[in-house]
């Protein structure tokens, strides 16, 4: 199928001036990109007249399974949101909620814009996620929450049963998901190892990880200086903070994702900087839990690779790229009391090519390019809350919301159309997920 879209503004990356063009879509990719393409060159033509295409969104850090929890978990510090909350209703999780979970998020991410997203997801129940993904249409680099270290300091309890397992246990479970996922669905499913942090990671596991991520490729993505107390904890019990610890096993470089690093400190910065170690930056989820403000404006003086990531529905509670961008912008700006830092296009940059690069997936997505998948927004900025809008990126970046999202493609294949989902019911899936969490939320009541 070969899709002519006239007449849209095109944003082709974060570098790139806006341009009107029109766009040809073929076998998936964009096959042309030119001032007016001749119609006779496609089997079907799409007017954008109004809209302004953008790349589909990247988000890093993202935990679907926890997507049926939004507002379960309100008003809470992170250990305390983990401990009395959010461990204890995952791991009430069957395979039958975690699908609808995931297909719950995946939902709300394909409307506001999202097209790519790096998911952790629980110990269990993976699978089930895998095949929302699939279904989904959308792209995706995701794993299982890998926990082998039961010895958890008194701040997070005991684990839950559903999470104990042994370190060849959850390494065979998880080579088992690679082997079957890595490059699914035509090559828009990636699989990942998703080691969930380090209070309930052991060393052995990351030794184990790091040979492997080098012998196959494979990304490594967990979470490293969130928290204060946390990042205490990990420095009481392992000897060093996440960062330095994680770079004397060797796992810092460009296969390793952290997300948050917000206690990050001047060394910290350099070690991530110098290997070309990559970051989620999640403010919405950071300011929720009251676990503080990422010094992303110096990350971006020492050459680090930033991204964004709404993190969990019940820590953020929305899984919207837009407000990440907002924030993303406006927070270093009043940390420093400087206006110019962190300007509009930087944090664009973060939601598309920041994005792909830190998921591995820049030679796919994260601009418009010859050559690249057809994964594209439409967008229209023409409201009240919009217009004027001299530069239509900061327009996206400050102004714009989700329901500026109109159409959403992925492998050029329209996903949604004039804001409606268009491979599944939407009503069905909310239905679903909802009678999903009643049946959970009894199980947790009556502990």
């Amino acid at each position: 199928m070969r899709i002519l879209i006239k007449n849209g503004l095109l944003i082709t990356d974060a570098d790139s001036p806006p341009r009107e063009s029109d766009l040809l879509v073929a076998e998936g990719k964009i096959a042309a990109l030119a001032g007016n393409l001749e119609a006779a060159r496609a089997d079907k033509i799409i007017d954008a007249r109004g809209k302004v295409i953008v790349p589909g969104f990247v988000q890093t850090h993202v935990h679907l399974c926890q997507a049926l929890f939004r507002g379960s978990a309100d008003d809470l510090t992170l250990l305390t949101w983990l401990k009395e909350r959010i461990w204890p209703l995952e791991a009430l999780h069957s395979e039958e909620s975690t699908y609808y979970s995931a297909l719950l998020g995946g939902l709300e991410l394909l409307k506001s814009g999202t097209t790519c997203v790096g998911v952790m997801e629980s110990v269990r129940h993976t699978e089930a996620t895998a095949r929302a993904l699939q279904e989904l249409g959308i792209r995706a680099v995701f794993g299982k929450a890998m926990m082998d270290f039961g010895d958890t300091p008194g701040q997070l309890g005991a684990l839950p049963g559903a999470f104990q397992e042994t370190t060849e246990e959850t390494l065979r479970a998880s080579l088992k998901l690679l082997q079957k996922w890595h490059g699914a669905a035509g090559g828009r499913l990636h699989y990942a190892f998703c080691p969930r942090g380090i209070l309930t990671t052991s060393e052995k596991l990351l030794h184990e990880l790091k040979g492997i991520s080098d012998r196959e490729g494979v990304l490594i993505h967990t979470h490293a200086c969130e928290n204060r107390e946390e990042s205490a904890l990990v420095e009481a019990r392992r000897g060093l903070r996440e960062i330095k610890y994680l770079h004397r096993l060797g796992l810092t470089g460009p296969r390793l994702l952290l997300a948050h690093c917000v206690w990050v400190d001047e060394e910290d910065m350099a070690i991530l900087g110098r290997t070309s170690t990559r970051v989620a930056h999640c403010p919405s989820a950071n300011l929720k839990l009251g676990s503080g403000i990422a010094p992303t404006h110096k990350m971006l003086q020492k050459g680090i690779t930033l991204s964004l990531g709404a993190d969990g529905a019940p820590c953020n509670n929305s899984l919207n790229i837009f407000q990440e961008m907002r924030l993303a912008a406006l927070l270093p700006k009043g940390v420093t009391q400087d206006a110019a830092v962190m300007p509009a296009r930087e944090v664009f940059r973060m939601a598309t090519l920041g994005g792909a690069r830190a998921l591995g997936r820049e030679e796919e997505c994260g601009s418009i390019a010859v050559g690249k998948k057809a994964d594209l927004v439409f967008l229209n900025l023409k409201s009240e809350r919009v217009v004027p809008s001299p530069d239509p990126v900061a327009a996206i970046v400050y102004a714009a919301g989700r329901d500026a999202v109109r159409d959403v493609m992925v492998d050029g294949r329209f996903l949604v159309r004039e804001g409606r989902f268009l491979l599944g019911a939407e009503d069905q899936i909310l239905t679903q997920a909802q009678r999903a969490l009643n049946n959970i939320l009894i199980t947790f009541a009556g502990r």
